[in-house]
């Protein structure tokens, strides 16, 4: 019986998340966050995006770096800033059409939904135009939708640092072409 019981938990464990369609309220709120999130980059607007990253992600940072959060935040958002600056973004949007939700627990108990949201902009610098397509990461965590971008194997690294459920999981690629 053991030896059953033991086998139907591994095989449970050995299944992906299941995914699931957004509940109206989960997609309304969803939608908003990520309207104000795209919003403060159109607006160049360093705070709110800092603000937007998940806390757990601000955590695995302070760590690494030996930096208090206060502090890290702080620093964020200036090197934001200097980053954006010279920089103008438009278009930007979002794939609102297939959504899906996965829910995951952590190992304090934390419960978390997470969504890839596939998104768009131009940016314009002097030297030129160019269009970014890459997965937004949306996290809810408390209630709260937190926001990080997947531009490659270290923000992956990241991700499954501060959320270990997400170690397994296959990002799309993040691209970047030339406009005119």
């Amino acid at each position: 019986m053991r030896m059953l019981i033991a086998f139907a938990l591994s095989a449970m464990l050995a299944f992906p998340a299941l995914a699931r369609p957004l509940a109206p309220a989960e997609m309304e709120t969803l939608t908003a966050a990520v309207d104000r999130y795209l919003s403060a980059i159109e607006k160049s607007d360093a705070p709110t995006i800092v603000g937007a990253l998940p806390p757990r992600i601000l955590n695995v940072f302070a760590g690494a770096t030996g930096t208090e959060a206060g502090k890290l935040e702080s620093t964020l958002i200036d090197q934001t800033k200097a980053m954006m600056k010279g920089t103008r973004f438009r278009d930007l949007a979002f794939g609102r059409s297939q959504l899906v939700a996965e829910d995951a627990a952590l190992a304090d108990g934390t419960a978390v939904t997470w969504v890839l949201i596939p998104t768009a902009f131009v940016s314009e610098t002097k030297s030129g135009r160019t269009k970014h397509e890459q997965p937004l990461l949306a996290l809810n965590e408390g209630g709260d939708w937190y926001f990080l971008r997947i531009e490659g194997p270290q923000s992956q690294q990241l991700a499954a640092i501060a959320y270990p459920f997400l170690a397994e999981v296959k990002f799309p690629p993040s691209s970047a072409s030339a406009v005119q």
